[in-house]
């Protein structure tokens, strides 16, 4: 076997396009939180709940991007 090392250069990387396109279809947190507050009114206005309702409206506003 041989002892070879990979060099930082040999590591595979997602390309710059990869990364601005990801980004693009990702909401922005004025979306995300917009509809987040949609929810928390709609179930009940109840506190204690901000991070469910934040994820639930990020996974909404992402699939609709889609």
């Amino acid at each position: 076997m041989s002892n070879q090392r990979r060099r930082r250069s040999d590591v595979d990387r997602p390309s710059v396009a990869n990364d601005q396109a990801e980004k693009s279809t990702r909401p922005g947190d004025d979306a995300i939180r917009g509809r987040a507050y949609e929810i928390y009114e709609q179930r009940g206005a109840g506190d204690g709940h901000d991070l469910d309702d934040w994820l639930e409206a990020e996974h909404e506003l992402t699939k609709m991007n889609e």
